[in-house]
């Protein structure tokens, strides 16, 4: 009898993990880029054409502001979408719990969360589904009710031993 023990990363660390971007995250960081160039581009532009007037003018220089200004808040955008971007943005908004400890074993799965573990024994689930990242465990419902990422094991070994746990107790579906 061998347990598999697994402790998530926290929510920080999964964002910044090689995960990666979503069609619509990296639309949105590809239109940042180019707009932060254009506005980068107009800025100088409109700062060159202040250098050659004697006279200067306030519409010039509030145009340049805003410009300047703009396509620093697109390049943050596309920073923020980088690993480092991420993790950092993560741990801003108080995304670093660390999730629960997991234990599969024989009798059943142990979930601690907060010093507090609980015992669900196999005849809580109905099956589990194992996909390319995760085994999810199912309830009778047939709702997800334990997740476990695969990426959170320390080694091959012990997901095999998780895989062979899970379908010598639960049937795949």
């Amino acid at each position: 009898m061998r347990t598999v023990h697994v402790r998530h990363l926290s929510q920080a660390e999964d964002l910044a993990s090689r995960t990666p971007l979503s069609p619509r995250v990296r639309r949105s960081r590809n239109r940042a880029v180019l707009t932060a160039a254009v506005g980068a581009v107009v800025a100088v532009g409109l700062v060159m054409l202040q250098e050659r007037y004697t006279g200067p003018t306030p519409l010039v220089y509030f145009a340049g502001c805003l410009s300047a200004g703009l396509a620093g808040r697109h390049l943050r955008t596309a920073l923020l979408t980088t690993p480092w971007g991420r993790r950092w943005s993560a741990s801003r908004e108080g995304y670093v719990r660390p999730g629960p400890e997991v234990t599969v074993d024989d009798g059943g799965i142990t979930v601690g969360t907060s010093g507090r573990p609980r015992l669900e024994p196999w005849d809580a689930f109905t099956g589990y589904v194992e996909t390319e990242r995760l085994f999810v465990l199912l309830r009778t419902s047939g709702r997800p009710a334990v997740v476990l990422p695969k990426r959170t094991f320390p080694d091959a070994v012990l997901a095999a031993e998780c895989r062979r746990l899970l379908a010598e107790h639960l049937p795949p579906r």
